[in-house]
């Protein structure tokens, strides 16, 4: 099963890849933001993704994302948590102007946690795979023809660790 989700964003590519040319919208977007993960604290998040374009007002999304947070007593103890996740999303595209697109969605995805703490020289760490579900909403803003800024809001169901995402970034038309 775990050998699943590890291809989930590549097998979508590959699906999602025909429809896309024959919808003629399709997008590379990276981005940055803020992640507050339950029970963590708030940190930096850094995603990228492809949309493909397979209907009028429907576009399917890879994406990879990744953020880390640490703490530490200098020389006495260090913590950190990290989220590397790889999913898809399937969203629904409202056209509001000239130049701005609504985006409303969810998905799913796979998460490769891993937290460490070290004492006094002493380090533990473990690694877990967790797999969620995420809501999404997003706008995008038309700067150039093969080019758009993009916002959006999310929120990521994952077990014991759910996490509110706010970014942004810029998206390229192929």
């Amino acid at each position: 099963m775990t050998r699943l989700f590890r291809f989930l964003p590549a097998v979508l590519l590959v699906a999602a890849f025909p429809a896309s040319a024959a919808a003629g919208e399709t997008g590379i977007g990276i981005g940055a933001g803020y992640v507050d993960p339950s029970d963590v604290g708030g940190t930096a998040w850094f995603t990228g993704n492809v949309r493909f374009k397979v209907a009028e007002a429907v576009a399917i999304e890879p994406e990879v994302g990744y953020w880390k947070k640490s703490e530490s007593v200098p020389g006495l103890v260090d913590v950190s948590v990290k989220d590397l996740n790889v999913g898809a999303n399937v969203l629904y595209l409202v056209k509001a102007g000239k130049d701005v697109t609504v985006s409303l969605g969810g998905g799913a995805g796979a998460h490769f946690l891993k937290g460490a703490v070290g004492v006094l020289g002493f380090e533990e760490s473990d690694t877990e795979t967790k797999f969620g579900a995420q809501i999404l909403a997003g706008l995008d803003f038309k700067i150039a023809t093969n080019v758009a800024l993009f916002a959006d809001v999310r929120y990521d169901f994952v077990s014991d660790l759910n996490q509110f995402k706010a970014y942004g970034g810029i998206r390229f038309g192929l």
